[in-house]
């Protein structure tokens, strides 16, 4: 699996110095810490090392997780919605690909939408590129969602289109997470752990009053995503 579903969370708060990867320890916020915990029941489930009950009960624990994220998509952030989608319902639910890129549209745009208001520049390429947040998910069953996107491109962008509508319904009220996760990433974070502060400084927040265009900016941005011509 990926980095952010193989390794701590934390594992894209890296530098890269004399040609070496240099790892950060940086505070973890509530959500980081709670992810953390989803993808340690992960491990734990898949260690072949491990004694069976040691694995049974961490399965336990992972499959509550998704019963609880089945009720309630929105209790959790995007990001971590998104380890989810990758770790086993994309893998799981290759027939439901229509229905899996809807969700995967309404959690871009909401967490887009989120990285747009409270994260800066720094945390917002942490999210893309080392997170790979928009095509982290999608890239488990890679070949059917080009093979959708090629062949039935009306039906995939109908789908997207759906998720953003979701997406728009979501932000009305019912995130029940908390919308200022992007800025557990960027370099204020990594600066404050390399000084050793105990209090970390929050990126700058968006002005309320532009909300409803970074809104639209993130629609733009998931709709030109999901779509062949991207990588």
């Amino acid at each position: 699996m990926l980095c952010a579903l193989m390794s701590l969370p934390l594992c894209a708060q890296q530098e890269k110095s004399n040609g070496k990867t240099v790892m950060i320890e940086t505070q973890v916020d509530a959500w980081q810490a709670r992810r953390k915990q989803t993808l340690d029941w992960v491990r734990t489930a898949q260690n072949e090392k491990l004694s069976m009950p040691q694995r049974e009960a961490a399965y336990k624990k992972f499959d509550e997780v998704l019963t609880k994220f089945d009720k309630n998509p929105f209790g959790i952030t995007p990001m971590e919605a998104m380890d989810l989608m990758q770790i086993f319902y994309i893998p799981n639910e290759a027939a439901k690909m229509e229905t899996e890129l809807t969700l995967v549209a309404t959690l871009a745009t909401t967490g887009w939408y989120d990285a747009l208001r409270f994260a800066d520049e720094s945390g917002r390429a942490e999210i893309v590129n080392n997170e790979e947040f928009f095509k982290r998910s999608i890239m488990t069953r890679k070949d059917e969602f080009i093979a959708l996107l090629t062949n039935e491109p009306e039906k995939a962008a109908k789908a997207v289109a759906q998720g953003i509508q979701y997406a728009r319904v979501v932000q009305e009220g019912h995130v029940q997470y908390d919308p200022r996760w992007p800025a557990s990433y960027g370099l204020l974070r990594m600066e404050c752990a390399l000084s050793g502060s105990k209090t970390c400084k929050k990126p700058v927040e968006m002005p309320a009053e532009n909300w409803p265009a970074a809104f639209e900016d993130a629609v733009a941005r998931v709709t030109h995503y999901y779509r062949l011509n991207k990588n």
